[in-house]
């Protein structure tokens, strides 16, 4: 039933899941406590975490460093191909003399050892040169998802237009002093080491807030639902499977049985739980920060909205995504954040550490 509801929740946005899309459902004019009885959210137990950053971790973090500082290097008519390379390719397949349906491309950029093609196709690439003309005769796989060509011998014609090679810098104090602010090794590596660690303590804090939210909502049981909010979310999500099924050219039926959703029936009382559950969090959302008067300023929204449209999040995919505007959508997400640091500022952190 969780896997069912995660998929319906396509806007969730927080650790404990929690959708940022119906914050234009106001609660402001209802009195909550008719509707959820609220226990224990304040000196909860959650454990300590203890951290320690280990050489491999930071020998790790080093290395994707250098990759991302790669170079895209145009190799020459004499440098032969090898796993890596990015090579780009003319390709036409023929089976019993004729070709087949995807068997043939021009102008397609192929990276030798990801398995792309069948065996033998990509290492018969590697040593050609660009320019070269050749011929692989291969063979398809028993086990071939295309009935038609299970088992059967195949001709490829391949000619090699361009060919590309990732160059990673050499790690080293030259690279240390040519492309950061540091003159050493031991400090660029300390540097790594506390990186590594502010993230890993930030994994760590997420996971505790997710634990005690967890508590709260354990401790949060509903009397009522308001009708208004709970019948938007059974609506929208219904509208969402309508909406997939004429993207993906489906039947709602054939959509619903694809997406593990099952048949109409088994839809609804699932959509009804997500629902249901949506509701549960927004309405205790509002409760807390209204009993502790938790708030976030203007700036906050203003950087918020700014973080989703810098990643490409406009105002328009938003709404018709969620049926929410911005302003709306960075609502429950925001209060949200100041519920969970005032639990967690309030919750009992003892016990036995917690590695990570």
């Amino acid at each position: 039933m969780m896997k069912k509801i995660a998929i319906i929740c396509v806007c969730i946005m927080t650790v404990c899941g929690l959708s940022a899309c119906g914050s234009s459902v106001s609660y402001d004019s209802y009195d909550l406590s008719d509707y959820i009885k609220v226990d224990d959210y304040k000196g909860l137990k959650v454990a300590p975490y203890s951290i320690s950053v280990t050489e491999d971790e930071i020998d790790a973090k080093i290395q994707s460093i250098l990759q991302n500082a790669a170079t895209t290097k145009e190799l020459d008519k004499k440098t032969e191909r090898a796993d890596g390379d990015v090579v780009n390719i003319d390709y036409g397949g023929k089976v019993d003399g004729k070709e087949f349906e995807g068997g043939s491309a021009e102008g397609y950029d192929l990276t030798l050892g990801s398995g792309s093609f069948i065996d033998g196709f990509e290492s018969g690439i590697e040593g050609k040169k660009v320019g070269d003309k050749f011929k692989l005769d291969l063979k398809f796989p028993e086990d071939y998802d295309n009935e038609d060509l299970k088992g059967k011998a195949v001709t490829f014609d391949v000619t090699v237009n361009s060919a590309t090679r990732q160059e990673v810098p050499e790690y080293g104090l030259d690279f240390v002093q040519n492309t950061t602010e540091y003159d050493t090794l031991e400090e660029y590596e300390a540097s790594i080491e506390k990186e590594v660690y502010d993230e890993e303590e930030k994994t760590a804090i997420e996971n505790q807030k997710g634990e005690l939210w967890s508590q709260v909502l354990e401790n949060t049981k509903v009397k009522k639902y308001p009708e208004k909010e709970l019948d938007y979310y059974i609506e929208f999500n219904s509208k969402q499977i309508d909406n997939m099924a004429k993207e993906y050219g489906m039947s709602r039926d054939e959509l619903l049985a694809n997406y593990d959703f099952g048949n109409e029936k088994e839809f609804e009382a699932t959509n009804e739980d997500s629902s249901k559950l949506l509701v549960k969090q927004e309405m205790l959302i509002e409760y807390i920060a209204e009993k502790e008067k938790l708030e976030y300023s203007d700036e906050e929204k203003k950087e918020a909205i700014k973080s989703y449209e810098e990643a490409g999040y406009d105002s328009e995919m938003i709404e018709s995504q969620t049926g929410r505007n911005m302003n709306d959508y960075v609502h429950i997400e925001l209060l949200y954040q100041k519920v969970l640091d005032f639990i967690l500022e309030n919750a009992d952190i003892s016990g036995e550490a917690e590695s990570k």
